[in-house]
């Protein structure tokens, strides 16, 4: 890992070649409990190539999805690998795949790195023949507009505390950018992280001015540096009250959040890449970022609780509003939460950035129609 240090091309040559010697190395410390294993691609990341990380897929026999991080050691550095498992079961009906989440776009991003037998590489051929299918296309992008409506709908639950509801515009924002990056069969990759640079590119594609919206919509422009320290002071205190806990009762998917988000690992790595983000002066991104990393960190402690009451929670769909969660189970991190989501937003400007977030929705459905897209009327 380069760290925030600029490269040259020749040194972007060396570091996307250690980048794919270190997806090899994984892939065979994953093989024993693997099918197969891909790649994504490009290996350097477009918006900060200096911190790129490697992302696996490795299909397995396992019941459910389960997300880990794990590193290896380069001549370069520290070599961050973001692996996802996911269960051969979500396969084999190649129509069901094709519209199973954002599957479809990862086996299209990705390239084979490993299988285990031939039958497995037939399989994800046989998905992926299918992604543009019309009535499966038409249902993935519907469901990727629905949870951007249930994340607006969330967002009108917590005007009590407008930093909470303004998270969840920036997620309605996602998922409403994700299914017009499907419809223009773009890279969906990031787009809940880091998804300014990629809407720039569809807004040009698309003649709509949905970058100005989304600025404006989730008050990126303000300076992300104070968020940094919050950050940590956030991840300090989730990990005393979290760390040697076991979650009771839920989804390995959420196992496998809750122990990522607590990791040092996990941290040392958002920093590097948030830091990177500021030096650039690419606020939009850095806020969403460290906002989108932050809200996760968050839910530690109350899925914690949650689970250990016996309410089965999803790790990142909420049950009650923001503020009451936390309060009850890590008060001493909302006030630095509040920091990191927005700390000068008001609830008079969450109110006109709903009403901002309903026109990006309507930009983004008007162009998925025009293109031929058929959204299901609520």
């Amino acid at each position: 890992m380069i760290g925030n240090n600029r490269l040259s091309p020749k040194n972007l040559g060396l570091l996307e070649a250690e980048l794919f010697e270190a997806a090899k190395k994984a892939s065979s410390l994953l093989e024993p409990r693997s099918l197969g294993v891909l790649v994504r691609k490009p290996l350097l990341d477009e918006d900060c190539p200096e911190v790129s990380d490697v992302d696996l897929i490795s299909i397995w026999e396992g019941p459910e999805e389960f997300p880990e991080r794990i590193t290896m050691g380069g001549q370069m550095g520290q070599v961050y690998v973001d692996v996802l498992w996911i269960p051969v079961s979500k396969m084999v009906d190649s129509l069901e795949a094709a519209s199973y989440k954002v599957l479809p776009h990862l086996l299209l991003e990705y390239e084979p790195v490993w299988f285990r037998s031939e039958p497995v590489r037939h399989l994800i051929d046989s998905i992926k023949l299918n992604v543009y299918d019309k009535a499966v296309w038409e249902r993935r992008i519907g469901h990727q507009i629905g949870f951007g409506d249930a994340a607006l709908e969330e967002s009108r639950k917590n005007l009590d505390f407008p930093p909470a509801a303004l998270f969840f515009l920036q997620t309605a924002h996602s998922y409403y950018i994700t299914a017009l990056a499907d419809c223009l069969k773009r890279n969906t990759m990031s787009l809940l992280t880091r998804p300014v640079t990629k809407l720039e590119h569809m807004a040009a594609e698309t003649n709509c001015e949905l970058e100005p919206l989304i600025r404006a919509n989730l008050h990126l422009d303000i300076d992300p540096s104070p968020s940094l320290a919050a950050l940590r002071r956030v991840h300090t205190y989730v990990t005393l009250r979290c760390a040697g806990r076991q979650l009771l009762g839920v989804s390995m998917r959420a196992k496998g959040h809750f122990s990522y988000s607590i990791s040092p690992l996990e941290l040392e790595y958002r920093e590097l890449v948030a830091n990177a983000l500021i030096d650039k002066k690419d606020y939009p991104n850095a806020n969403f970022y460290l906002r989108f990393w932050a809200y996760s960190l968050s839910r530690c402690p109350v899925v914690l609780e949650e689970s250990r009451a016996g309410r089965k929670p999803s790790f990142y769909v909420p049950f009650e509003p923001f503020k009451k969660s936390v309060q009850a189970t890590c008060p001493e991190i909302l006030a630095d939460m509040e920091t990191i989501l927005g700390k000068e937003v008001t609830t008079l400007e969450v109110e006109e950035s709903i009403k901002g977030t309903i026109l990006f929705r309507k930009l983004v459905s008007d162009e998925l129609q025009d293109r031929g897209i058929s959204l299901r009327q609520k």
